[in-house]
């Protein structure tokens, strides 16, 4: 295990949910409409779920004797609502992508492989739901701003 390739993967991944929490609390923020109360509170958890990981992630670089980042990506903004659900796609797909990274330079410390696979199933978890929200196609055309006459 390179552990200083392991530190600085572990701190892309705190890069990515320092990220997360801005970017989902931005679009519990501003998601309006017909669906802003279903919509708000899963963004704000999601920005919760994300700081809870930033916590995790950061505790454990400094128990490896690394230093945390401070800093985040770009975050992705938008006013509609099927905009910010397939960013949120984006997002936890990237998350997915980094923690198995990790897990990757992390073969071999069993306990730190557990760590990582519990995020992981996490990220997971959040790619899975944005993809059965986004499947269907009628709230995407709900959240999108168009109306049927009927």
């Amino acid at each position: 295990m390179d552990k200083t390739k392991l530190l600085e993967k572990l701190n892309e991944c705190l890069r990515h949910e320092w990220t997360g929490v801005a970017q989902y609390a931005q679009a519990g923020f501003v998601v309006s409409g017909l669906w802003r109360e279903v919509y708000a509170e899963m963004f704000f958890a999601s920005a919760k779920e994300s700081f809870g990981h930033a916590k995790l992630v950061g505790e454990k670089i400094v128990a490896m004797g690394g230093l945390p980042t401070v800093e985040r990506n770009a975050v992705k903004q938008s006013n509609d609502l099927n905009e910010m659900l397939n960013f949120a796609l984006e997002f936890e797909s990237k998350a997915v992508k980094c923690y198995t990274d990790a897990l990757t330079l992390a073969a071999g410390d069993r306990p730190l492989e557990i760590f990582l696979e519990n995020i992981l199933v996490e990220e997971q978890d959040g790619v899975d739901q944005l993809t059965r929200i986004l499947r269907d196609p009628k709230a995407a055309v709900v959240t999108s701003g168009a109306t049927k006459a009927g």
